[in-house]
């Protein structure tokens, strides 16, 4: 016959004990996870991968294409680039550029001087676990279109891409690459004699956050963002849907991303910014069914830039993905971008 106070006892006990192992372990699985996440979503691969080959005059949209797999619109996305005729935009000339970033990395750069009296453009590249860098097709299709227009450019490989520097394998958001941006801006003063009104930047994707914070601590004098990421927050969760993961699981990716790079990866908001640009003008480009990254980047940013009286342009291309209005709408968005600089810096 079961004894029924002891009976009762050992299930506490046992209850007890099973409450025990899942407090201790349910941190460790949080976290856990939260690093595979992180590590997987700021691990930066190094060099210049399959376009090692490109140069400004030299240089192919053509790649493996494996980066689209997961795009809804992948074969769409994949003949805009794949049909495109590259030989149209290769760049005239070019100098290879090497200066440090205001906290003491090597970054290297493409320079191409146009016209000594001209502005210049500093172009800056995305991030991502697959190769980024000033070789990749749609940072010198970028450069191109303002070379072709008359502006002075320089390409730029942020740190731990491309052929800069490598002090670590991960992307900081912005937080750190920021100075390698204001190193390009720094080293446009001191060694070619530009003023900081006709100093003009460009961010891609996630570049953007780069862009975003250089802009805030210079006098750079305009600014272009396609495809920007601008509400770190919100991309995590975008990024965590991407890849199939729950959103409550951005807390513990947030925070093993931050004990990763070693940098507070929320230190600077970009949106903060919008609000301090002042009389400098913008101007934003974002696909309507970007996939990546959401639309409500680049109107978060824009509406506030507006409510805070700053010269705010938003363009958002109907049907376009990620980056993708360069490649499907190239002579329209040429002429908007070289009218945006032309009207923008001095």
């Amino acid at each position: 016959m079961v004894n029924l106070p002891q009976f009762v006892s050992e299930r506490k006990k046992l209850f007890l004990s099973i409450s025990v192992v899942l407090v201790l372990l349910l941190p460790t699985l949080w976290f856990g996870l939260g690093h595979i996440i992180a590590k997987q979503a700021i691990t930066t691969p190094h060099g210049c991968g399959e376009w090692a080959d490109n140069t400004p005059t030299n240089w192919t949209s053509d790649e493996d294409w494996t980066n689209f797999d997961s795009d809804p619109d992948a074969a769409n996305r994949i003949n805009i680039r794949k049909d495109f005729n590259a030989s149209e935009w290769q760049f005239d000339s070019f100098s290879n550029v090497n200066f440090t970033s205001r906290d003491g990395v090597r970054i290297v750069g493409w320079y191409t001087e146009i016209d000594p009296q001209a502005p210049v453009v500093i172009v800056v590249h995305g991030a991502g676990s697959y190769v980024n860098g000033k070789c990749k097709p749609e940072v010198l299709l970028m450069g191109s279109l303002l070379s072709d227009g008359g502006f002075n450019t320089l390409l730029v490989d942020l740190r731990n891409n491309g052929y800069s520097e490598n002090v670590s394998d991960f992307f900081y958001l912005g937080q750190k690459e920021y100075y390698d941006v204001l190193g390009a801006y720094d080293w446009l003063i001191e060694e070619r004699g530009y003023l900081p009104s006709s100093i003009g930047l460009v961010g891609l994707s996630t570049g953007a956050l780069s862009a975003i914070y250089a802009l805030d601590e210079s006098d750079i004098g305009a600014m272009w963002l396609d495809s920007a990421i601008t509400d770190f927050p919100l991309v995590v969760r975008n990024e965590l849907g991407r890849l199939g993961y729950p959103e409550f699981l951005a807390s513990p990716t947030i925070t093993m991303g931050s004990r990763m790079t070693g940098v507070d990866i929320t230190e600077r908001d970009a949106l903060d910014v919008a609000s301090r640009i002042g009389d400098r003008n913008i101007y934003l480009v974002h696909g309507s069914d970007d996939s990546r990254i959401s639309t409500q980047h680049s109107e978060n940013f824009h509406n506030i830039a507006v409510n805070a009286n700053t010269n705010s342009t938003l363009w958002l291309i109907d049907g376009g993905g990620h980056i993708d209005g360069i490649w499907a709408h190239t002579i329209d968005y040429q002429n908007r971008l070289l009218t945006f600089f032309t009207n923008s810096l001095s």
